[in-house]
């Protein structure tokens, strides 16, 4: 599908359609939709320019009730030369198909389907107009009972230039679109969307200017990419804590802000998971995943998973969005944080106790000379979801002595010491938290990384609740709020 301009513009006088969509059948291209709460079923109003590309039968809208493309179906579109529009069940509920053909590749037809079931006259229901004028000749024409109910504005799948059938989408359009109106909750006539040229007498289009109702939407099918703003957090999994006095695990990296989204595009969100506490002496604990946004138009945010904390063989912590700690030796190095997303991890300062994992919002403590591992750097916190909440805490180190350490607030895991059973806590899942060390030797003793998580807070009014990866959707104000603990997308 391309956006194509110039010898495919309609010249319209002040209202100029310069651009439009090439829908090509063979690369299989289309436009979906899936509402989340079902509308006016009954009255409603489908306006669109055309310029078909060759005469093979394809569709130009269609909806069914079902997510596999089942009955009941409803759609327009192109039966070879004529338009066919109908509702199916298990039999027709309704179907028009014209008299007239439609066959010439040059031209640009204007089609409006309108429709208003609550008609006392049967042949009120459904209407169809092509270049200003009502279509009255019909091969076929049986029309809906009083009050029937469409599969339009139902919560089932939605496409412009293709049908759905036999759990699959097929029969696209060729051709070219512009100008796509679907007015929910009003059945209108061509005058809404279209004008005589009084100098040419030929159909144009004008502006439509009315509302759209709840389920409604214009596709303009042009260069301009619509965009809304959204604030973002997105924090990646913490580092697993090491392991025999080991080092505190890093906090997944943490970045926040505001970017906008290009209304139509998909944003795929993945979630980092915790990295693994060290399972022996001799490596590390594991680094956690990264989590990340990406998309159309739209710079990819990736926080970097929180660096391993360092054990009794491989000392130094690793490197992440924060860094892991060192563990029991004088001389070693805490691991680096990544720049603007989270603080280097402690580093040991006695021979039997572990530096803590830093944190998105402060360094990891060094352990202490009564050989006490050091605390997990502070998170940061975020008021994203609407209350103040830390993220990104990283774990506690390991240390020789019965006292534990504390994991940094934000879902850092506490490190243990080898007098007091040895083994550390896990950092939180959802929080992006740093595993604790152990101080005893034993596997297992090193404790898991939390997952981290992406956070988008979108204007409610603009929020079109097409997720997957069963988010948490929660309203703050006038903002609608997706959290994702789990990988998914959102369309915006």
């Amino acid at each position: 599908m391309s956006l194509l301009q110039n010898s495919n513009a309609i010249s319209s006088g002040g209202y100029n359609l310069t651009d439009s969509v090439r829908f090509r059948s063979s690369a299989s291209s289309y436009l979906s939709r899936t509402p989340t709460t079902a509308s006016n079923r009954k009255t409603w109003t489908m306006s669109m320019w055309v310029k078909r590309g060759n005469n093979a039968y394809q569709q130009l809208a269609y909806a069914s009730e079902s997510p596999t493309y089942a009955d009941p179906v409803c759609l327009i579109g192109f039966s070879s030369d004529t338009i066919d529009l109908f509702q199916y069940t298990s039999s027709f509920d309704f179907r028009l198909t014209t008299t007239q053909v439609f066959r010439d590749p040059s031209a640009w037809y204007h089609i409006v389907w309108s429709v208003d079931t609550t008609q006392a006259t049967s042949t009120n229901r459904v209407k169809l107009y092509v270049n200003g004028e009502q279509v009255t000749s019909f091969t076929t024409a049986t029309y809906p009972s009083l009050n029937f109910n469409t599969a339009f504005n139902y919560t089932g799948p939605h496409l412009i230039a293709a049908r759905g059938a036999g759990g699959s989408v097929q029969e696209y359009f060729d051709g070219y679109m512009t100008e796509v109106n679907f007015v929910d909750g009003q059945a209108l006539t061509p005058s809404d969307f279209g004008e005589t040229d009084t100098d040419t007498g030929v159909w144009k289009p004008k502006k439509y200017t009315g509302t759209y109702g709840t389920n409604g939407f214009y596709l303009p099918m042009n260069q301009t990419v619509e965009t809304y703003s959204a604030d973002y957090l997105v924090v990646g999994g913490g580092g697993g804590g090491g392991t025999d006095i080991g080092g505190g695990g890093g906090a997944g990296g943490l970045l926040t802000g505001t970017t906008n989204l290009a209304i139509g595009s998909t944003y795929t969100v993945t979630v980092g998971a915790g990295g693994s506490g060290a399972a022996t002496s001799s490596v590390r604990g594991s680094n956690g995943g990264n989590s990340s946004v990406s998309g159309t138009a739209f710079t990819t945010i990736t926080s970097i998973g929180g660096g391993g904390g360092g054990s009794k063989n491989l000392r130094d912590g690793a490197l992440g969005g924060s860094g892991g700690g060192n563990a029991n030796a004088l001389g070693g190095t805490g691991g680096a944080g990544t720049s603007g997303q989270g603080f280097a991890g402690g580093v040991s300062v006695a021979t039997q106790a572990g530096g803590g994992g830093g944190g998105a919002g402060a360094i990891g403590s060094n352990s202490s000379a009564s050989n006490t591992g050091g605390a997990g750097g502070i998170g940061a916190t975020s008021n994203i979801t609407g209350s103040s909440t830390y993220y990104a805490g990283g774990g506690g180190g390991g240390g020789y002595s019965g006292t534990a350490s504390n994991g940094g607030t934000g879902g850092g895991g506490k490190g243990e010491g080898y007098g007091n059973n040895g083994s550390g806590t896990a950092g939180t899942n959802g929080l992006g938290g740093g595993g604790g060390a152990g101080g005893g030797g034993a596997v297992g003793y090193g404790k898991a990384g939390g997952s981290g998580v992406v956070i988008l807070r979108v204007p409610t009014a603009k929020y079109t609740g097409t997720v997957t990866g069963s988010p948490t959707v929660t309203t703050d104000g006038s903002d609608t709020v997706i959290k994702f603990t789990a990988s998914g997308t959102y369309t915006a």
